[in-house]
């Protein structure tokens, strides 16, 4: 796994888990650009507060925390967290402002500070040219690190994601982290990031909740400079394809999750309307349902499609593979337009329930 030029990645044990690796650190050798993407709940954790704060900022290190989501837990939250940005950065050398701070896990529940404080020498002392940690200590209940990775020319992109449960845009119960190394002006890096988002990361569901830390950080140490057209064009399409790929692993690793279902909706009057189809089933506990009982019950795609206003004829076209399978692929042409969406999700089981009954 190759680490872009600029960046070295932690992970260490500090004790909000019982045993787990539950605390990350991405560092920048020099200050790095960073694009934010948040969540649109608008009860966010304290540690989405902080960040949205310093997004715009150079930024020399991203901290993150698994187990707790620091997140209506105390009136001080916001406090607390600031406290532990700033030791951090005092021990790097930099100011609150170059920090970048995110949090997954139980809503509620007091992130122990102290902990987190006297562990961030460890965490700094284990700064490596490696993912592994890293990658392993920003999960929940996820039953595997998700990574992905490509080149381009020179250049590399190195993506880390996390989430099974509480997944629905914009964005999911997810932390996103993507690191590289080009270098393009910043008007189009933004632009790219958020398209590469757009076809990914927000178009999944596994249950329809929308989470209160979803967080995706796209960093760029611009180490390797993209001079043609067509190198930015391959960096789109490549960090498409890695959001694409970490997106997917979230959805094959949903709570319970027993199929993986990509939905494409073509034949809408626009993308909007495609992509408001495609993620009306997604979202759809009957439908869902049916998909894991193997039941073609389309009726059910009919009402989902009417819930959210899209009226369609009788000429509506509805195929799928075996429903049977592990993974499904259902193609819906409404007959409307030349606009298409995709979307991803999976089945809703019992599994689903009796993991998020016991989860506190």
């Amino acid at each position: 796994m190759s680490i872009p030029k600029g960046f070295l990645l932690s992970g260490i044990h500090c004790g909000i888990k019982k045993k787990k690796l539950d605390l990350g650190l991405i560092y920048a050798q020099e200050p790095c650009k960073v694009i934010g993407l948040f969540t649109t709940n608008v009860n966010p954790a304290y540690s989405v507060t902080f960040c949205k704060k310093n997004i715009n900022n150079s930024i020399k290190a991203i901290l993150v925390n698994s187990g707790n989501a620091n997140c209506y837990s105390h009136k001080s939250g916001l406090v607390d967290t600031e406290d532990i940005a700033l030791k951090l950065a005092k021990k790097l050398g930099v100011k609150i402002s170059n920090i970048l701070f995110t949090s997954t896990g139980i809503i509620g529940k007091k992130l122990p500070k102290d902990k987190i404080i006297k562990s961030l020498g460890n965490l700094i002392k284990k700064l490596e040219n490696n993912s592994g940690n890293f990658s392993k200590s920003i999960l929940t209940t996820d039953s595997s690190a998700k990574i992905a990775e490509a080149g381009v020319g020179k250049a590399s992109i190195l993506g880390f994601a996390k989430g099974a449960g509480m997944i629905c845009p914009n964005m999911a119960t997810m932390l996103g982290f993507i690191i590289t190394d080009v270098d393009m002006s910043q008007g189009s890096f933004k632009k790219i990031v958020k398209e590469a988002v757009e076809a990914s990361f927000n178009s999944i569901s596994v249950d329809g909740c929308m989470s209160t830390n979803d967080t995706v950080l796209v960093a760029t140490s611009k180490k390797v400079v993209l001079k043609s057209k067509s190198q930015i064009k391959e960096f789109s399409q490549k960090l498409k394809k890695v959001c694409t790929e970490l997106a997917k692993m979230i959805v094959k690793d949903g709570e319970g999750a027993s199929k993986f279902v990509e939905i494409e909706i073509k034949g809408a009057r626009s993308k909007l309307e495609a992509k408001q189809a495609g993620m009306s089933l997604a979202n759809s506990p009957l439908f869902k349902s049916a998909l894991y009982g193997a039941n073609a019950n389309w009726g059910r795609v009919i009402s989902s499609l009417g819930q959210v206003g899209i009226k369609v004829g009788e000429d509506i076209s509805i195929e799928s593979t075996s429903l049977a399978k592990k993974e499904v692929k259902i193609t819906i042409d409404l007959k409307k337009g030349k606009s298409k969406s995709i979307v991803y999700t999976c089945d809703l089981t019992p599994e689903y329930v009796r993991i998020n009954a016991k989860y506190s």
